[in-house]
């Protein structure tokens, strides 16, 4: 009878029973040896049970001492009762000696991310045939996955590959016009984000194919995707999403380069990547980012420019800002600074710029030198060094992958700043893990 978008338990004390039931918002129940748990995501029994029971919308369930029994909400006949088994380790949902997730998080994309090179090797290729076969191409998602989406979008121009970008909650107009020629690439940490279902559900009535690019196995969008890339990072607990974010950029990255015109298979060279980032984010680093941050959380406004694939970039690291320390950071691409943006500098404004060893570097530099002048503070972030920045935090050149590591660095200043602010860097207020609703 509820209308929207609902997850229900009830507790019959008469009878002993619990009754379970999805119309909309997710559920897993995770079946251990004379035991059973309930909850909207596998990390909040992970330590228990790796088997775990997806119900689908419409399905419910009843548990009892005698076991589990699943059924059709609308003509309570029973299903089988299918469980999958969930490869994450308990292991991977403890702060294993860090102060807090998020930092152990970002720490843990130095193995994440080249992890990526050795995943989904069949998968990713018939991802890469469905794209060459058609015409048009959305990318899709919602917060950090709607700009690892543009992020892609720019991978998948280097490689000839023409793509759209749109937000998963504006998506109408442009899905509008998806037919069966049409593949939609949607990006989810969770896989339960109800606006990106929504947008690939309205995308799948036209005909269009789906192609998932997801962390959490088991989701929805796993299961109603025609392909679905796993990007392996374990969970995520941490409610700002850091891991997910490089995982699936490289993931995509791979993809791009096997849908061109003359496939190739980047894996070798994100591997590299992995190593330099081992060998670069070292406790040196750690401490100038952190010295860097505690200059900074007293402020209540920073900027971020950025151009080409540091534009989204820019984007990602003014949102970790924002999430976990609540400072204003706003991001702007450097060619719209004079187009009215410049207006908000004052003396000593926090400016970040983030740079990359590729064409736009002068352009970028010369947009630093335009805030400089009227006062702002350049802090730089780039594999280079300029007489524009007044500090540089100096990333590796991993050609288009620096995204990686100037990415790395903005979440890295959202959780120092977030330390000296005195805010939870896990569980920022306001926010979810997992937005499922509209």
């Amino acid at each position: 009878m509820l209308a929207g978008s609902n997850a229900i338990c009830v507790l019959n004390l008469k009878n002993k029973e619990i009754g379970v039931c999805r119309d909309g918002s997710p559920v897993a129940i995770g079946l251990a040896t004379n035991e059973f748990f309930i909850g909207s995501d596998v990390t909040a029994f992970l330590p228990y049970t790796r088997s775990v029971v997806f119900l689908e919308d419409g399905q419910g369930a009843i548990i009892n001492k005698i076991g589990c029994k699943m059924f059709s909400l609308s003509t309570k006949k029973a299903l089988a009762l299918k469980s999958t088994v969930v490869d994450w380790k308990a292991e991977a949902a403890q702060k294993d000696g860090y102060p807090h997730y998020l930092l152990k998080e970002i720490m843990e994309q130095l193995v994440t991310i080249p992890k990526t090179a050795h995943l989904n090797k069949s998968e990713i290729k018939k991802a890469a045939e469905m794209i060459k076969n058609s015409k048009k191409i959305v990318l899709t998602g919602c917060g950090t996955a709607s700009f690892c989406a543009l992020a892609a979008k720019y991978l998948f121009a280097q490689q000839g590959v023409a793509t759209e970008m749109c937000g998963a909650y504006e998506s109408a107009p442009t899905l509008e016009f998806a037919s069966t020629d049409t593949v939609v690439i949607a990006i989810s940490q969770s896989g339960e984000t109800a606006d990106t279902l929504l947008a690939i559900k309205r995308a799948q009535k036209k005909g269009a194919k789906i192609i998932a690019v997801i962390n959490a196995r088991g989701s929805t969008l796993e299961r109603i995707a025609d392909v679905s890339l796993m990007v392996g990072s374990g969970p995520e607990i941490a409610v700002v999403s850091t891991k997910a974010f490089t995982a699936q950029l490289a993931t995509l990255y791979r993809l791009a380069g096997l849908s061109s015109a003359v496939p190739h298979d980047v894996a070798p060279i994100i591997s590299k990547a992995g190593s330099t980032l081992k060998e670069w984010l070292n406790k040196k680093h750690l401490k100038k980012i952190a010295r860097l941050a505690a200059e900074l959380h007293n402020q209540e406004h920073l900027y971020v420019l950025g151009k080409d694939l540091q534009y989204p970039a820019a984007m990602e690291c003014a949102l970790k800002v924002k999430e976990a320390s609540y400072i204003h950071g706003e991001a702007f691409s450097s060619g719209e600074l004079k187009h009215g943006v410049i207006a908000l500098v004052d003396t000593r404004t926090p400016c970040i710029v983030l740079g990359a060893k590729d064409a736009y570097e002068n352009e970028v530099r010369a947009s630093a030198a335009e805030v400089k002048a009227r006062g702002g503070y350049i802090i730089g972030i780039a594999p280079f060094e300029a007489p524009e920045f007044d500090i540089t935090i100096k990333t590796p050149n991993l050609g288009p992958l620096t995204i990686l590591a100037n990415v790395i660095v903005g979440q890295l200043l959202g959780y120092y700043c977030a330390i000296g602010r005195g805010a939870d860097p896990d569980k920022p207020r306001n926010l979810a893990k997992s937005v499922t609703v509209k």
